[in-house]
């Protein structure tokens, strides 16, 4: 999504610096974005970084989520505050609304109402902000990282291969046995375990891996592409597209549509059903018993939507610019 974010304003805005307070290590995010200037997550820095830019701008993601820690909405409010003090505008783009009570907290209600416009990554997302009172303008466009797959596309889909993207935030996988008798009845040439969320969380990739007999830890070959501040042209390139894709990650089912796998997407949330929505795939509940996803993955077919999800992210990234250029 950033890499989008920063293809588009290569494009249209070259002259553009940009800031980011993070409270993470910044070596790993320096060497993969060296673009952006990283700051430490400190008040003073934070409030400096506002007061000079000439916009504050918000990117991708899910950034009014509350259910699991409210660290990050109450970070949007602190900035929110930090932007009316100092009367710079706020903007959100290419962001989502993962479930629809998030924005029944007061804190994201202000956060929604001091911004000038939202750009949303889905239509869904849009739909919902536009139906919480206060909210500034809001448009529907797409996920930023159309902007990037357009130009670095992963690996095209290889046929007999079978990759499964795994995530529950947190919970245990109910459907878990049956789902995976069930995948291996499908008779895949090759069955890929693909990490994209590389922290051991509970509930994730590889602490779901982990949690596997020995049998299906062999039969299930752990893959992870990402590693810490690679250029992402190389994460990308090391990706290993399979015919088939079942994925409970949002940002891997663009990549396997990008790559033309046929894709069904585990709906654990209202932002996993959007994606499947946005590129035209079925869906599979965490519950669903192993037929019913073999026949959801026999019937997916390979689509075009990403390339109408590229225009509307070209378009958003273009008006964002024209609004903060002019002020509006």
């Amino acid at each position: 999504m950033l890499a989008g974010f920063l293809t588009g304003m290569a494009e249209f805005l070259p002259a553009a610096r940009f800031t980011c307070s993070i409270p993470f290590p910044p070596e790993p995010c320096r060497s993969r974005f060296p673009q952006i200037t990283w700051l430490p997550y400190e008040e003073a820095a934070r409030a400096r970084a506002i007061a000079e830019a000439d916009v504050w701008l918000g990117l991708g993601g899910s950034p009014f989520q509350s259910a699991l820690s409210r660290w990050f909405v109450d970070h949007l409010g602190a900035e929110t505050e930090f932007c009316r003090r100092h009367g710079k505008p706020m903007y959100f783009l290419g962001v989502g609304v993962q479930e629809t009570g998030e924005l029944a907290d007061d804190t994201a209600r202000t956060v929604c109402a001091g911004s000038r416009h939202i750009w949303t990554r889905d239509s869904a997302s849009a739909e919902r902000l536009l139906a919480c009172r206060g909210c500034g303008g809001v448009t529907a466009s797409a996920d930023l990282s159309h902007l990037f797959l357009a130009r670095c596309r992963p690996p095209a889909a290889r046929n007999g291969r079978l990759c499964v993207v795994l995530n529950f935030d947190h919970r245990t996988w109910r459907g878990r046995d049956d789902a995976l008798g069930g995948l291996e009845v499908l008779g895949a040439r090759e069955n890929v375990w693909l990490v994209q969320e590389s922290r051991r969380l509970p509930g994730a990739e590889i602490d779901l891996h982990a949690s596997l007999d020995e049998r299906r830890q062999a039969y299930w070959k752990l893959t992870q592409p990402e590693k810490p501040g690679a250029p992402l042209e190389s994460v990308i390139a090391d990706w290993p597209s399979g015919e088939w894709l079942l994925t409970a990650r949002y940002h891997s089912a663009l990549l396997g549509a990008w790559a033309g796998s046929k894709i069904v997407v585990v709906g654990i949330n209202e932002k996993l059903k959007s994606v499947a929505r946005e590129i035209c795939v079925p869906t599979v509940t965490e519950d669903s018993a192993s037929d019913e996803v073999i026949r959801a993955l026999r019937v997916a077919t390979i689509n075009t939507a990403p390339l109408a999800s590229l225009e509307r992210a070209r378009a958003a990234c273009l008006d964002f610019v024209r609004r903060a250029a002019s002020g509006t």
